[in-house]
């Protein structure tokens, strides 16, 4: 029976170079997000709900962050660990969706879940960090419905997300 160990530290006793596959993972800090809706939307003053839906692979599991209130500015300080598996920079994208919860008021929104913006955010080398605020985009259904020709993308900017994400590894 092969034992890839022993065979990789025979390799390394005679000076060859092997690289090791090891285990890695995201650590991910979600502290806010600005200007996600307008104020004027809601003129009762009343404070929406608001919660993220997180991934990096479409397949793995998908993290939710509890739901925060506030209007425009609605803050998480949320943070948590997504294992990545042997990881390649180049191939995976952090993927976050911001959703307006318990919102009978939006139009066709029969389940009270509203997107209000999404992001995809290419993940940083490991051993890096990656600190900062970046832009939402949301589907805009008139500009894509009202448009016959595939050129509109039909979104619009809509605020931003901070966060804070550094990749690691298990040995």
């Amino acid at each position: 029976m092969f034992d890839k160990t022993r065979f990789a530290g025979e390799l390394k006793r005679k000076g060859v170079m092997v690289d090791e596959e090891y285990e890695s993972y995201l650590c991910l800090k979600i502290f806010s997000a600005e200007d996600i809706d307008r104020a004027t939307m809601n003129p009762n003053g009343e404070m929406r709900r608001y919660r993220t839906l997180i991934w990096v692979r479409h397949m793995d599991e998908k993290y939710i962050t509890p739901i925060a209130s506030g209007l425009p500015n609605p803050s998480w300080d949320s943070a948590c660990i997504i294992p990545l598996g042997i990881y390649e920079h180049f191939r995976y994208f952090l993927h976050v969706e911001v959703y307006r919860t318990c919102s009978k008021s939006d139009p066709g929104s029969s389940s009270g879940v509203a997107l209000v913006g999404k992001t995809r955010i290419p993940l940083p080398k490991l051993g890096h960090k990656i600190c900062g605020r970046f832009g939402l985009v949301r589907p805009n259904d008139a500009a894509s419905s009202s448009s016959n020709s595939g050129s509109d993308l039909g979104c619009i900017a809509e605020g931003h997300i901070n966060l804070n994400m550094e990749t690691k590894r298990f040995f």
